[in-house]
C-alpha cells in the first residue's frame, strides 16, 4: 500500500497500491482494493508517491504517463530518476493479532490488556484503548509465544517510537523498539 497525491493546489493524499514496476520504463499504481473505481490521477500531471516497504519509508515524484480502465483501473507513472528512502525498522514485521499486556516501565500499576498487531526481532506494534505514553517513554510488554507447542512468556522492554490515534475506531497504535533483548528473547522472537 502507498499514497499518491497530485501536485496541484488543494490535492489530497489518496490511498493506493503498487502493482508493478519496469526498471527505466514505468511504475503502475492503482486504487486501494479490488473495488477501486479510479486512481484520482490524470495523464500529464505530476504526482508524489509515498509508501512503506516494512523496513523503509520512501517517496518519489513522477509524471502520470497514462491512466487505464481495462483490464483493471491503474495509472502508469514515469519511472523515477531518484527515490528518497530511509530505514525506519531494522527488520520486517509479521502481522499478528494476539492478546498482550502492557504497562509503563517501572510502574506498579496493573498491566493493561492490549492487542499485539505486528512483531519482529527489533520491535512491535500495539493496539490499545488509551494513549499510554509519549515518544521515548519506556513500557513493559508481556507476550505469550508458542515454542514447540508450549507457551513461553516474554517480558520485554520497549521504547515508544511513535503513537497515533486510529482513523476509524477509538483506539491508539504504539510502535515500539525493543531494548536490551537477551539471546533467549531473540531466539524466541
Amino acid at each position: 500500500a502507498l499514497q499518491t497525491q497530485r501536485q496541484v493546489a488543494g490535492a489530497i493524499k489518496k490511498e493506493s497500491q503498487f502493482f508493478a514496476a519496469i526498471e527505466g520504463r514505468g511504475v503502475m499504481v492503482g486504487p486501494l482494493g479490488s473495488e477501486g473505481a479510479q486512481t484520482g490521477l490524470e495523464a500529464g500531471e505530476d504526482c508524489v508517491v509515498q509508501g512503506f516497504t516494512g523496513q523503509y519509508e520512501f517517496s518519489f515524484s513522477g509524471k502520470v504517463l497514462q491512466t487505464f480502465d481495462q483490464p483493471f483501473v491503474y495509472a502508469l507513472l514515469a519511472y523515477p530518476a531518484q527515490v528518497q528512502a530511509r530505514v525506519v525498522r531494522q527488520s520486517m514485521r509479521t502481522k499478528v493479532s494476539c492478546p498482550t499486556t502492557l504497562r509503563r516501565a517501572g510502574s506498579e500499576a496493573p498491566e493493561l490488556d492490549v492487542t499485539l498487531v505486528d512483531i519482529s526481532v527489533s520491535g512491535c506494534m500495539i493496539k490499545t484503548a488509551e494513549l499510554l505514553g509519549a515518544v521515548g517513554d519506556l513500557v513493559s510488554v508481556g507476550i505469550m509465544v508458542p515454542v514447540e507447542g508450549a507457551p513461553v512468556r516474554l517480558a520485554l522492554t520497549g521504547a515508544i517510537c511513535h503513537n497515533h490515534k486510529a482513523r476509524e475506531e477509538s483506539a491508539f497504535f504504539l510502535g515500539l523498539a525493543f531494548k536490551a533483548l537477551s539471546q533467549h528473547d531473540k531466539l524466541v522472537l
